[in-house]
Order: C-alpha cells, then structure tokens, then sequence
C-alpha cells in the first residue's frame, strides 16, 4: 500500500497570498506620474496596467544572467506601457524612466505594502506545530527587503528573479525542493492564482491550496497541513 510521506515544509505564494499593495495600485501609478506632470485619471490607468501585466510575457532571462535585471526591465516595460496607454501616446524617454525609477523604488519599501491580518499568527502557529515555512514567489529581489522590512521572516525566499523561472514553470518549485532536500509530497504548498499557483504546484507534483479571500484564508491552509500531518 502506498502511504503520503508526512508533511514537513510549506512553501508560500508573496503578493495576494502574505502581502498585497497598501494603496490600490492605480491611485499609486497616477500620483506618481503627476508628481512629474503627467495627469491621468486612476481608472484609466487601472485598465491599461492589467492589459500591461498581460502583454508584457515574462522577463527574458537570456539577457540578463543574474536574473534581478531582467525582473526590472520586465517591470520597466510593464509601467512604461501602462503610462503610453493611459496617456494615449507614448512617453518621452526622460519621462518614462524618471515616473519607472519613482515606482520602483516606491514598491522596494515594505510601507508600501500590508500584510494580511492572519499572517504573522499561521506563521508562528506554523513553525511551532514543526513546519519549516519558505516562499516561492514571483517577484524580484525587492521582496527580500519588503518581507524583512514587514517582520516576516523565512527559511528562505526564492524569488523568480533567484531562480530566473516564473511560476507555473515548475523549476522554481524544483529549486525549493532542493533547498529544502524534501520531495514534493512532503511539500504544501499556498498562493492565490489557480494558473501560477495551482497548475505550477502540481506540474512539480506538490499539493497546492488556493486563497481565495474573503472565502478563505492562510489559517485554512494551516488546518489543512495540520490534517494531512495527522493532527
């Protein structure tokens, strides 16, 4: 008969699933972009940053080996094309990079963003019950600095731009089973984008749980690690 091997590690999405941006993303975009003179309405800019996000693929890793490079010209892209397109025309250069440099320096601080209420207390809950906790994330190396700078602290944080793979693509979760020199069936593993997430947890053949606020929470994913632990 073949049994589960127990669960020792989870492993945890970053934005949407520990953290998400302080003030709406679109308002930030617009203040930003007027402290340069450039005014553009945040609804506008709401659309044309998810059209933005979509269009822009994932950072070629080819062209910058060290991989934070390529994570910050993907998001250099990405607001460059969100402010073109609210604006209705592109941007000069001066100003595109000047409103990109502010942004990105802006989302480098963990003020610039809030942790989820239940957080702190499924971690501590979480390494107490024995559970070694790590993040898997898409994001670049800023995320090191937001979760220190939150009061979160990890086995690790890998990051796509440290494991110059995005998820679905399982090779980041293949990294963190190395790191961790567990199996993926001794792995949990909880985010809340059914694609990124849920199809990339499984392709490396670890569980996944998907947070769908309000509906559910970190501590539902607690629970449900300490059941399949047996407790």
């Amino acid at each position: 008969m073949h049994l589960r091997r127990v669960i020792r590690a989870l492993l945890f999405d970053a934005a949407g699933t520990l953290i998400e941006p302080a003030e709406p993303v679109a308002e930030v975009y617009a203040r930003h972009a007027a402290a340069f003179g450039l005014m553009l309405e945040a609804a506008v800019i709401r659309e044309a940053f998810g059209h933005a996000f979509v269009s822009c693929g994932d950072p070629v890793w080819k062209s910058h080996p060290e991989g934070d490079g390529a994570e910050r010209e993907w998001w250099r892209q990405v607001v460059g094309l969100t402010l073109g397109r609210a604006a209705g025309r592109p941007l000069p250069e001066d100003l595109a990079r000047e409103c990109f440099e502010a942004l990105f320096g802006h989302y480098a601080s963990s003020v610039a963003w809030r942790v989820f209420p239940e957080v702190a207390e499924v971690l501590d809950q979480a390494r107490r019950a024995g559970f070694r906790v790590a993040v898997v994330s898409n994001f670049d190396r800023r995320l090191h600095r937001v979760l220190e700078g939150a009061g979160l602290s990890f086995e690790f944080v890998l990051t796509s731009a440290d494991a110059q793979s995005r998820k679905p693509d399982p090779s980041i979760f293949h990294q963190a089973l190395g790191r961790l020199a567990l199996s993926p069936d001794e792995v949990l593993h909880a985010g809340d984008s059914a694609a990124a997430d849920g199809d990339g947890a499984r392709a490396a053949g670890i569980e996944p749980y998907l947070v769908d606020r309000p509906r559910n929470d970190l501590r539902g994913f607690l629970d449900h690690a300490l059941r399949r632990r047996g407790k």
